[in-house]
């Protein structure tokens, strides 16, 4: 059985965040300190209501930035699972965060939207396309032919959790970079954008 505090972190506090205010967040977790500070806020914030035997230390907590099939990535690395249903990597895929870092520079920090939502707060600002939200999970099995642990490849888009594809073994020294690998191919090549105009010409 999944442990609540990794599994709200993943699974609730940390999608929350990066979704209502994307561009607040993109800005924290570009600088290496704030970034920090701020999951180890979000991490904290999940073990709140939580009896202290049940709180989990943020051992290996840790983010990389990385290009994914041409898409910004954010890698969060979180504490080694226990249990089918914990993440061990998180992923944060910005299809085009170009505008994304031009928008939003209202409020200083996003961690205020952690506290319970003004269901009246307008989301005009927000972009179309949020950031999708993959994650790397523990799952049940064997790996055949490969060490390592059993992995599935999971997405939130917003109140949705779907598994796409069985994950690469984790617990080995490539289990990120295939994890990002696998994303590319699923993601594939950014559709483009600098396609002429078409003009019909009538005689």
């Amino acid at each position: 059985m999944a442990r609540p505090h990794p599994s709200h972190f993943v699974h609730t506090l940390l999608p929350q965040l990066v979704w209502r205010r994307p561009a607040a967040v993109r800005r924290e977790l570009a600088d290496p300190l704030l970034a920090r500070e701020l999951l180890l806020y979000v991490w904290d914030k999940a073990a709140e209501s939580l009896p202290p035997r049940e709180r989990v230390a943020p051992r290996g907590l840790h983010l990389s930035w990385h290009q994914v099939a041409g898409r910004t990535t954010a890698l969060v690395q979180l504490p080694t699972p226990q249990a089918t249903g914990e993440a061990h990597l998180v992923a944060i895929v910005y299809e085009d965060d170009t505008d994304l870092l031009l928008a939003e520079q209202r409020r200083p920090s996003p961690i205020d939207d952690l506290e319970e939502p003004d269901d009246a707060e307008e989301d005009a600002d927000l972009p179309e396309d949020l950031p999708r939200y993959f994650m790397l999970e523990a799952t049940l099995g064997r790996t055949p032919d490969e060490a390592g642990t059993p992995t599935v490849l999971g997405e939130w888009r917003c109140e949705h959790h779907r598994h796409h594809a069985p994950g690469p073994p984790a617990g080995r020294p490539d289990t990120a970079g295939r994890f990002l690998q696998a994303l590319a191919n699923l993601l594939g090549p950014l559709p483009d954008t600098n396609v002429p105009i078409m003009r019909i010409v009538r005689g």
